[in-house]
């Protein structure tokens, strides 16, 4: 075996040559980083190692909580979430994604303060839904299911509850109310019982008829693959893998071209 000494301050990731790979900003929570990660490996239908992403994920998980921060207004959250791009901006990254729905709600700050593309969770899965046949998102009949952050500040959509009739506010909190136990339990490791709550969820979900179901916490995400019949389920953690893939796929530049031009999705 051949001894390898650690440099004490490593250039910038050079071993991929002309590709810089793709930052990941992890750690809220642990598991939703890890199904993200496992999301991304398998929607990119490769035949070898080699051909797979490369990505950098930094989850450091003592980022203080979003929701909660958001709530009495405080930007700890996002200076914690800046220190950790700028540190995968600075090993080399050439894009940033952030598996986490809550920490969207600084997404304009996230954005002004990269020097790389920020691959924004929110906007694509918005029109990813407003391509889609139906109508655009704030036409439909949208049930979004996250931290209260996310569903206080409409991040995807403000529901339709003219659509909906007169139960509608009834039902919406008390969806509301389960989904923050579920992500609970999820983040305590409590997943067969967050499982068959969210199965639950969405099976009140449906009553109403909705016309999609918006996961909006990647905690749920990490659940998804449990949820039959998903024809009206929309996971944003999902089409941000293929955003990631488009990402890499149309990426000609080389590394020192790239920080000055991007492409977007």
């Amino acid at each position: 075996m051949t001894d390898v000494k650690p440099q004490p301050n490593p250039p910038s990731f050079e071993l991929l040559g002309q590709r810089k790979p793709l930052g990941v900003v992890g750690g809220m929570g642990s598991l939703a980083t890890a199904n993200f990660l496992e999301v991304l490996a398998r929607k990119s239908r490769v035949e070898r190692d080699q051909d797979h992403i490369p990505f950098i994920a930094l989850s450091l998980p003592d980022i203080s909580d979003r929701s909660q921060a958001i709530s009495i207004g405080s930007d700890a959250p996002l200076r914690q979430i800046l220190e950790r791009a700028h540190w995968l901006e600075n090993v080399g990254c050439g894009a940033i994604a952030i598996p986490c729905n809550t920490a969207h709600c600084w997404a304009s700050e996230i954005k002004q303060a990269l020097s790389v593309r920020f691959i924004n969770m929110i906007e694509i899965a918005r029109r990813r839904i407003n391509d889609s046949p139906g109508g655009g998102v704030d036409h439909l009949r949208s049930i979004v299911l996250g931290t209260s952050a996310v569903v206080q500040h409409a991040l995807y959509v403000r529901p339709n509850e003219n659509g909906f009739g007169t139960d509608f506010l009834h039902y919406i909190r008390d969806l509301q109310s389960e989904t923050i136990k579920i992500i609970a339990e999820v983040k305590s490791g409590k997943i067969t019982e967050a499982q068959a709550s969210l199965t639950r969820v969405i099976r009140d979900a449906r009553s109403i008829k909705p016309d999609i179901i918006l996961l909006a916490c990647s905690e749920l995400s990490a659940l998804s693959e449990h949820i039959a019949g998903d024809d009206d389920i929309i996971d944003p953690i999902d089409i941000l893998a293929d955003a990631c893939i488009e990402w890499w796929n149309n990426n000609e530049h080389s590394v020192t071209l790239y920080s000055h031009s991007y492409r977007r999705v």
